[in-house]
């Protein structure tokens, strides 16, 4: 009696799991037609393919916008890289999101996800900058402006008074654009210099930057502050930048101690070799210009995840 109990209660959980199985089949069926249709619908309308691993929504009639999510350790120190104290090594994926018309694409890859926005940028479709791209063209904004204030000593004072911390990233793109490597020290524990210069013959410097007024003297111990900075770095050459002009002693101790001097005026002189002679309007760049490259969406990935 007991037996035959048991296996009608077997039979019915198996049918039970029988008919779960095949109405999630179903469902996955129907689901799977409805993306197919979804994808369809557009590639008709916009000429565009959908690949597969967005997922794809109808919603209300919406303006073009669309929100970059990038990937994080779900245990992860301040600098987002994995906090290894944790045996936690998982990922957490948001999605990033692409609203036009009345419809929203979304994945939870970046670089997937804005590849479709170009694309469908190209098909004509109305989308609004996202928050990276807005911020790119506020920084070639900013930098086309110093760039005209670089045509005199003036300008470039001004420019850099109320931003001091920016006149830095300036000189790194100045000798950028004059065919140096440049990269720019961290604000905090700097080793006392703001930058690694590598000339196109290889030649290495360091470099300090100091934007001062006119009347401002750059004196010797700056100079000497750079030399014992150097003895940790062991750069080849020594520079230092200023938009202003440098006391007699340091210029004496400069040529001691091998420390190439820049001045104002020999600064606005390689302003006008890298950029032009003439002022030119500041005119806002062209839309491609403001186009994030793979590198851009890369530097919001942790570093430890690049790679991956």
């Amino acid at each position: 009696m007991m037996d035959s109990a048991l296996k009608l209660f077997l039979l019915g959980l198996a049918a039970v799991a029988v008919a779960a199985a095949v109405v999630a089949l179903a469902v996955w069926i129907v689901l799977a037609v409805r993306q197919a249709m979804f994808r369809k619908r557009i590639k008709e309308r916009y000429g565009v393919t959908v690949p597969s691993k967005f997922h794809v929504s109808k919603t209300g009639r919406r303006q073009g916008a669309f929100r970059l999510a990038y990937p994080r350790w779900a245990a992860a120190k301040k600098d987002g890289t994995r906090d290894r104290r944790s045996n936690d090594m998982g990922v957490i994926r948001p999605d990033s999101v692409i609203v036009f018309d009345e419809w929203e694409l979304k994945t939870d890859n970046p670089f997937t996800a804005y590849d479709m926005v170009l694309k469908l940028r190209g098909a004509h479709v109305d989308i609004a900058p996202c928050a990276e791209e807005i911020e790119k063209r506020r920084v070639l904004e900013s930098r086309l402006a110093d760039r005209r204030a670089a045509l005199d000593i003036d300008g470039l004072i001004a420019r850099f008074k109320d931003r001091p911390t920016d006149f830095e990233p300036f000189c790194a793109e100045l000798f950028r654009t004059l065919g140096w490597q440049a990269q720019t020290t961290p604000p905090v524990r700097d080793g006392g210099f703001d930058l690694r210069l590598r000339r196109s013959d290889g030649t290495t410097y360091i470099a300090e930057c100091k934007c001062y007024d006119r009347r401002h003297h750059v004196g010797r111990p700056v100079v000497q502050k750079l030399q014992g900075a150097n003895a940790a770095e062991n750069a080849q050459g020594m520079m230092l930048i200023t938009t202003s002009s440098f006391s007699a002693d340091a210029v004496s101790y400069a040529k001691q101690a091998g420390v190439t001097l820049v001045d104002g005026t020999a600064l606005v002189g390689l302003c006008r070799r890298a950029y032009g002679e003439t002022a030119r309007p500041v005119m806002f760049p062209p839309e491609s210009s403001c186009r994030l490259t793979r590198e851009d969406i890369m530097r919001h990935l942790p570093r430890d995840m690049r790679n991956q």
